[in-house]
């Protein structure tokens, strides 16, 4: 039997949703997001990332391509822990669920992102050096 701990999902469902190119910026902006979490929470947090990806649709703004990753990324994180449903995928959708759900939901899904946005945060670390000829 093979037993596979929390985090290495996590680290994984983060890798998929990082950028294939990270500069300073995005590096910043990840480091924020795991601030932002613990600050104001997880609603007004993925009220935040979902309001910077608007602009993602078609558009060449790699921040905001990143941003919809990183939406993306959470509400998938989400779906498989069982706490959203099939038909809750708009942002409006999201923010309208984390507002219903119980306390102790609400915390595992503030768990569940924590290690999303934590892991995502490493690996843009790991990806970009200062001095980089990429940033």
């Amino acid at each position: 039997m093979t037993a596979r701990r929390v985090d290495q999902g996590k680290a994984a469902a983060a890798s998929r949703a990082l950028p294939p190119e990270i500069n300073g910026e995005l590096r910043t902006r990840y480091r924020q997001l795991r601030v932002m979490l613990h600050t104001a929470g997880l609603a007004a947090t993925y009220a935040y990332i979902a309001s910077k990806a608007k602009d993602a649709g078609g558009g060449q703004d790699k921040l905001a391509k990143a941003y919809e990753q990183t939406r993306a990324g959470i509400h998938l994180c989400l779906k498989e822990a069982g706490l959203l449903e099939d038909g809750e995928a708009a942002a409006r959708d999201v923010l309208a669920r984390l507002g219903r759900m119980r306390t102790v939901e609400y915390a595992r899904a503030s768990a569940e992102v924590a290690a999303f946005i934590s892991w995502l945060s490493r690996l843009a670390d790991a990806e970009w050096q200062e001095g980089d000829a990429r940033a």
